[in-house]
């Protein structure tokens, strides 16, 4: 029997391509069916998906940016239900980070995949809020939240590296004290990021080194500066996959608490969700994702 792959889809998301061609082209020869369920607001994703699940769906595409598949993943968290990602997004931060192909026809033929193989992801926790990727504290939050919409779909990816470079050497220097399973640290930088996944997107370019989205732990990273130089090594730490020089500062655990002086918004890519102080945990392999075999 024909089995009817439900696709949640963001029409507003990346750059102005025709996606319903690719999602034609790429499951046309698979044998596998597949309905259209469109976004119109934030919050939809979620809901969409709750509703698939309520009818028994037990795999969702989910067609967009990353802001999109953080909504599906917040309702597929806990569940047997599995999400398939159809990269649509400006960053695709998540997808790249698990080899999906940012190709959608690819994408899609691996979504309809008979006997797929999944990977049990964590899932970062603040308040209600769940997320894949990291929450974010000053120079993050700033370049995602100011990057005009109209920059991101005529550059995509390279509309955010442009904006962070606008802001070196004018982010406030900040004090964050962490308290991470218990133990205090204090540091001194320009953004503080609790992450499961340090991907930033399509330029494969991480944060820091060592990060990985099933290990049961939070990774907290803080920059202690935006010069060049330290731009600059961070992209050179993705090549030897090592951190290089102090202005990067990793720990790991299960559980932090951060405060920020002055206090912080805190960000879960483009969405303010919170305000430091505030405290994050880890939900272990809480959501299956396909991936690539």
């Amino acid at each position: 029997m024909t089995r009817i792959l439900p696709i949640i889809i963001n029409p507003a998301a990346g750059p102005e391509r025709p996606v319903l061609h690719a999602l034609n082209r790429g499951l046309g020869a698979t044998g596998v069916d597949w309905e259209l369920h469109l976004t119109h607001a934030k919050g939809d994703g979620e809901r969409i998906a709750r509703q698939l699940l309520a009818k028994g769906a037990d795999r969702i595409a989910v067609c967009g940016g990353d802001g999109t598949v953080k909504e599906v993943a917040a309702a597929l968290a806990g569940t047997p239900a599995t999400m398939a990602i159809l990269p649509g997004g400006t960053g695709n931060a998540l997808a790249t980070e698990l080899g999906i192909p940012l190709d959608l026809a690819q994408a899609s033929r691996l979504a309809a995949a008979s006997a797929p193989r999944t990977r049990a992801l964590d899932l970062g926790r603040i308040g209600a809020h769940v997320f894949p990727l990291r929450a974010s504290l000053g120079l993050e939050t700033l370049v995602i939240t100011q990057t005009p919409r109209d920059l991101k779909n005529g550059l995509g990816g390279l509309a955010y590296t442009l904006a962070a470079l606008s802001l070196v050497g004018q982010v406030p220097v900040t004090k964050y004290q962490l308290l991470i399973d218990g133990q205090t640290v204090e540091a001194t930088g320009v953004q503080c990021t609790i992450a499961n996944s340090a991907q930033m997107g399509v330029t494969g370019l991480s944060l820091a080194q060592g990060v990985s989205v099933d290990d049961g732990l939070l990774d907290i990273i803080v920059v202690t500066t935006t010069d060049l130089t330290a731009l600059a090594d961070i992209a050179a730490s993705n090549f030897l996959g090592q951190n290089l020089g102090s202005d990067i500062l990793h720990w790991q655990g299960r559980e932090v608490r951060v405060a920020a002086e002055p206090a912080q918004d805190i960000a879960l890519g483009g969405d303010v969700v919170a305000r430091s102080p505030a405290t994050i945990t880890i939900w272990p392999g809480a959501l299956k994702v396909i991936v690539p075999g």
